[in-house]
C-alpha cells in the first residue's frame, strides 16, 4: 500500500491561511491530512458549545425535531405506496421497481451530500436537501402517471437520505465515542411517539382515498421542522466567527477560483465514478422487477441491453476507481480498513436479507388479516418500534462497557431467531402471535446490530473521513437493499402467479389472476375475508413468501460471521479511535481514549487470536 493510502490522524496544527488547503492530502505522516472547511467549522461550533451547554442542548433539540419529521414521514408514506401502486394498476411491479430505484439513487446521492457538507457546512446542506424533499413530494402528490410518481419518490429518497445522513454526521461531530451510540439512537426515538398516531393519519386518509394528501402535507411540514436546526447551526457558526474561533479553524480553506473549486470538488466527491456506479446498479437490477410486464420476459431485447450496459458500467467503475480517480469513492485507506469493511458487509447483507423478507410481507398481512387500516399500520410499525425502543438501551450498554462487539453478535443471533419465527413449516406464519413476536425480535436484534455497525465504522476513521464513512456505509447498505429487492422481485414474479393459479377456487379466470397479482388492494375492497377467492389468495401468499423468507434466513448468517471479525475499539471521550483528539479537534489524555492498551503480540498465534477477537 502506498503512503498516500495510509490512515493517519489529522494534525492539530493549523496551516497558514495563504498556503492551506481544504483538500484531503494524505501523506506518510500525521500532519499531512488536512481537514475540510465543514469539518473544522463543526469543531469550532463544538468549542463554542463547551462554554455554554445550553447552546449544545439547543442544537441537539433542533436536530431531534428534524428526526421527528423524518420519522413521521417514514411511519406514514410507505403505506401510501400500496394504494398508489394499486391506483396505477401495477402493485407487484411498482413496489419492487420503486424500491430498487429509490435505494440506488438515495445511496449514490449520499457521498455527494457528505462532500457538500464538508466543503460548505452542515446547515447549508440541510437547505439543499430540503429542496429535493419539497419538489419530490409535490411531484408524487400531483402525479398523473406511474412514471411521474416514481420520479417524485426518487426526489424524496434523495431528500430523506440527506436528512438522515446530515443528522448522523452532526451527531458524530458533537458527541464522543462513548455516547455516540446513545445519541445516534435518540434520533430514532420520535418513531416511538409517531407510531401511535401515524396509524390514525393513514387510516383517515385511506378511508377518503386521499393518499395524495399524505404525500403533499410533507411539502409543508419539512420546511417548518428543519428551520430550527438550520437557524441554530448558522447562529452558532456566526458566533464562533465573531469570537475568532471559526476563523482559525477554517483557515484550512484554499483560496481558489470558482471554476477551480468546482472541478476540485467534483474530483474529491468522485462524481464521475459515483454516476457510473449508480447507472450500473440501476440498469443491472431494474430488469428483475420489469421482466414480468415486459413482452417475452427475459427474452425482451431492452431488458437484455439494460443488463449488459449495467454490467459494463460497473466494470468501467472499477477500472476508473483503480486507474483514474484522483480521490476514489472508496479510498484504499478505507478499503483496507478491516473494521469498516466488516461494518459494510454486516449492514449490506442486513439490508439485503431484510428487503427479501419484508418487501411483500406488509401486503400479505394487509390481505391475510381482517384488521383495520389503523391496526395494519400499528403492526407495520412494530418492528420499527422495537428498533427505536431498544436503540438507546444499546447505546447505554456501549457507554457502560465501552465496547460494542459482543452486543452486536448477540443482536444478530436474536434477529436470526426472529426471521425463523416467520415460518410455519413450509409456509409463512399467519398467527398473530408469530407475526408480532417475529417483528419484535427482528427489531431488537436489528437495533443491536445497526448501532454497533454505526459506532464501529465511525470509530475506525479520523474526523475528516467520518462523513465519507457514514455515506459509504449507507451507500453499500442501500445497494444491498436494492439487490434484495431485485432478488425478491424474481422470486415473487415466478412464485405468486403460480401459487394463485393453484390455490384460487377452480374456474377462476386468468384475467382474475392477473388482476389480483397487479392490484392486491382489490382483495380487501372486492372480497370479504371469508370469500374463497380471498382465502385462496392468502394461501398463495403464504406459499410464495416461504421462498422469500428461507432465502432471507440463509443470508442472515453472513452478518453474524462478519461480526466476529470486528475490531472491538475502546469507546472513550475521543471523536474517533484512530486519532488522539476530541470533538473540538484538540488532543486528549491517554486515559480518555484507551485506558487498557495491549502490548504487541508475542507470536503469530497470539496475533491471529487477537484478530479473531477484534482486539488488534
Amino acid at each position: 500500500m502506498s503512503t498516500e493510502d495510509k490512515i493517519s490522524p489529522i494534525s492539530a496544527r493549523v496551516p497558514e491561511a495563504d498556503c492551506a488547503s481544504d483538500v484531503l492530502k494524505p501523506g506518510a505522516n500525521v500532519g499531512d491530512i488536512i481537514q475540510s472547511k465543514g469539518v473544522t467549522r463543526m469543531e469550532a461550533v463544538y468549542r463554542e458549545t463547551k462554554s455554554n451547554r445550553k447552546l449544545f442542548w439547543l442544537v441537539g433539540a433542533s436536530v431531534l425535531i428534524c428526526a421527528w419529521a423524518y420519522s413521521l414521514d417514514s411511519s406514514t408514506t410507505s403505506y401510501y405506496s400500496v394504494d398508489a401502486s394499486s391506483y396505477f394498476k401495477q402493485h407487484s411491479s411498482v413496489l419492487a421497481t420503486l424500491s430498487i430505484a429509490t435505494s440506488i439513487i438515495s445511496a449514490v446521492s449520499k457521498p455527494f451530500i457528505a462532500k457538500i457538507s464538508d466543503i460548505t457546512s452542515r446547515p447549508y446542506t440541510y437547505l439543499l436537501i430540503l429542496g429535493f424533499y419539497i419538489i419530490g413530494y409535490i411531484i408524487a402528490a400531483t402525479s398523473k402517471t406511474v412514471s411521474a410518481y416514481v420520479v417524485g419518490e426518487v426526489f424524496v429518497a434523495i431528500g430523506g437520505s440527506g436528512i438522515d445522513l446530515t443528522n448522523d454526521i452532526i451527531v458524530a461531530d458533537l458527541t464522543p465515542l462513548e455516547w455516540r451510540g446513545f445519541a445516534s439512537s435518540m434520533l430514532s426515538t420520535p418513531f416511538i411517539i409517531n407510531t401511535w398516531f401515524s396509524g390514525k393519519i393513514v387510516n383517515a386518509l385511506e378511508k377518503r382515498d386521499q393518499w395524495r394528501w399524505g404525500y403533499g402535507m410533507f411539502a409543508i411540514i419539512m420546511p417548518v421542522a428543519l428551520g430550527p436546526a438550520v437557524a441554530a447551526l448558522i447562529w452558532l457558526d456566526r458566533m464562533a466567527k465573531k469570537k475568532g474561533i471559526a476563523n482559525i479553524a477554517s483557515s484550512n480553506a484554499a483560496r481558489r477560483t470558482w471554476t477551480h473549486s468546482l472541478r476540485t470538488n467534483l474530483e474529491e466527491i468522485d462524481a464521475f465514478g459515483l454516476i457510473l456506479l449508480g447507472f450500473g446498479w440501476s440498469l443491472l437490477l431494474l430488469p428483475f422487477s420489469l421482466k414480468t410486464y415486459a413482452e417475452h420476459g427475459w427474452r425482451n431485447q431492452s431488458l437484455i441491453a439494460m443488463m449488459i450496459l449495467g454490467g459494463l458500467f460497473l466494470i468501467a467503475y472499477v477500472v476508473f476507481e483503480m486507474k483514474f480517480a484522483r480521490v476514489p469513492s472508496a479510498p484504499r485507506r478505507l478499503v483496507f480498513n478491516k473494521t469498516f469493511i466488516m461494518a459494510i458487509i454486516i449492514d449490506s447483507f442486513y439490508m439485503l436479507a431484510g428487503n427479501i423478507r419484508s418487501l411483500y410481507w406488509s401486503s400479505y398481512v394487509y390481505v391475510a388479516k381482517p384488521w383495520s387500516y389503523q391496526d395494519w399500520v400499528y403492526y407495520g410499525n412494530t418492528l420499527t418500534l422495537a428498533l427505536c425502543i431498544t436503540g438507546p438501551f444499546v447505546g447505554l450498554a456501549q457507554r457502560w462497557t465501552h465496547r460494542y462487539k459482543l452486543i452486536q453478535i448477540v443482536g444478530l443471533g436474536i434477529k436470526i431467531i426472529g426471521i425463523g419465527i416467520m415460518l410455519d413449516g413450509r409456509v409463512a406464519a399467519i398467527s398473530t402471535g408469530a407475526l408480532v413476536m417475529s417483528s419484535i425480535l427482528v427489531g431488537i436484534g436489528g437495533s443491536m446490530s445497526v448501532v454497533g455497525s454505526r459506532v464501529a465504522s465511525q470509530a475506525s476513521v479520523p474526523h475528516q473521513d467520518v462523513a465519507l464513512a457514514v455515506s459509504l456505509l449507507s451507500l453499500w447498505s442501500k445497494i444491498g437493499s436494492a439487490i434484495g429487492s431485485a432478488i425478491v422481485a424474481v422470486i415473487w414474479s415466478n412464485q405468486m402467479p403460480k401459487q394463485l393459479r393453484e390455490y384460487l377456487p377452480a374456474g377462476t379466470s386468468e384475467a382474475t389472476v392477473k388482476k389480483l397479482f397487479g392490484d392486491m388492494r382489490s382483495l380487501r375492497t372486492a372480497y370479504d375475508f371469508d370469500d374463497p377467492i380471498r382465502q385462496g389468495a392468502i394461501t398463495a401468499y403464504r406459499h410464495a413468501l416461504y421462498y422469500c423468507i428461507t432465502v432471507a434466513l440463509a443470508l442472515a448468517f453472513i452478518p453474524l460471521v462478519a461480526a466476529f471479525f470486528q475490531t472491538n475499539y475502546f469507546l472513550g471521550k475521543q471523536q474517533n479511535a484512530v486519532t488522539d483528539v476530541g470533538n473540538d479537534g484538540l488532543p486528549l489524555d491517554e486515559r480518555d481514549r484507551n485506558p487498557d492498551p495491549l502490548p504487541p503480540p508475542g507470536n503469530k498465534k497470539e496475533a491471529f487470536l487477537r484478530f479473531w477477537a477484534g482486539s488488534t
